[in-house]
């Protein structure tokens, strides 16, 4: 390509400055020669090609071109980090039913393999068979990659429950090597008098003193109203419950902690019965992934990221640009 010759900077210089320039980067960019050898070949600094492929770049001589292949959303990625301040968003391509929940998990298994690092302490919800299918796609490691794998809602309810969030936490710990710490409790107590009680256990009170150390979680979004899992699992609302929850404008959850519209924790009665981690705990942990997609998801979605719930987002392209494209709710958030 010939740069048009009206362009000041290149008018003003000499063509042997030029020249130089543009044999360098060709031979750089086009032929691939590394600099020391365009050094030798041309009999000249190392230090001086260095320069000059800058130069030819700020010059405009160079010019980058980045092709993204098809399926792959680096630019959607970038635009939502930098309009919801997110540390990364993973953006995969749209698909429906049960193959989007198995594609979500996937696209969370590489991230967490490629990510986690051996000094990691990891926190995870159970109610989502996105968070499910992520641990499933896992691949074993011979070696420790976390220290501590904390479950972050109680899950006693229905054996289903149970067994669902138990095996969350077991099987992410044995795929890091890591020690698993079980919350052997219910997440919605009968009543205030019963999660006291469950929280004087020797069990309990270590699981919620490792929270402390968590460096990263992983959950899924919830939906209010409930989703069928969570109804399912024996730790549903109660009517009067869910009514004050509707007055409060709440639209999502995560480990139960309600959000209204904006993201702000509603901070319900409910809470009195709760057993989960709290709303300050688990906006202190550095790194709050979410894993959520589907438009029935949305507007939690919306919510949880706007309000600093989650500062890492796997979602689906369909999702991801109906983000972009809507305002951002008004609520402030820590990053």
């Amino acid at each position: 390509m010939r740069l048009d010759e009206g362009h000041d900077p290149l008018v003003s210089m000499s063509t042997d400055h030029l020249r130089i320039l543009t044999k360098i980067a060709v031979l750089y960019h086009e032929e691939n020669k590394v600099q020391a050898q365009i050094a030798k070949d041309l009999n000249i600094s190392q230090t001086r090609v260095s320069r000059y492929i800058q130069e030819a770049a700020e010059l405009g001589i160079i010019r980058t071109s980045v092709v993204q292949p098809f399926g792959v959303f680096v630019g959607l990625e970038r635009a939502l980090e930098k309009k919801y301040d997110l540390r990364e968003v993973v953006v995969m391509s749209n698909i429906s039913g049960a193959r989007l929940t198995n594609r979500l998990g996937y696209s969370a298994a590489k991230y967490l393999e490629t990510t986690l690092s051996s000094g990691d302490y990891l926190g995870i919800s159970s109610w989502s068979t996105s968070l499910l299918a992520t641990v499933e796609a896992m691949r074993s490691r011979p070696r420790k990659i976390v220290q501590g794998v904390s479950q972050l809602i109680g899950g006693v309810g229905s054996q289903e429950a149970q067994m669902h969030s138990t095996r969350l936490t077991s099987q992410l710990a044995q795929l890091t090597s890591a020690k698993p710490y079980y919350l052997d409790a219910p997440a919605l107590s009968e009543n205030a008098s019963i999660r006291n009680a469950f929280l004087t256990d020797t069990a309990v009170q270590k699981t919620m003193a490792s929270w402390e150390k968590l460096t990263v979680m992983i959950v899924g979004v919830g939906t209010f109203p409930a989703s069928p899992m969570l109804r399912a699992s024996g730790n549903s609302l109660k009517r009067e419950e869910e009514l004050a929850l509707i007055e409060l404008g709440a639209v999502g959850e995560i480990c139960l902690r309600y959000f209204d519209g904006d993201g702000r924790p509603t901070r319900p009665q409910i809470e009195d019965r709760m057993i989960s981690i709290g709303v300050a705990g688990l906006m202190d942990i550095p790194r709050r992934i979410g894993v959520a997609g589907g438009m029935e998801k949305l507007e939690a979605i919306r919510a949880a990221i706007s309000g600093g719930w989650l500062n890492v987002l796997i979602t689906d392209s369909e999702v991801a640009t109906n983000l972009l494209e809507s305002p951002r709710a008004s609520a402030l958030h820590n990053k």
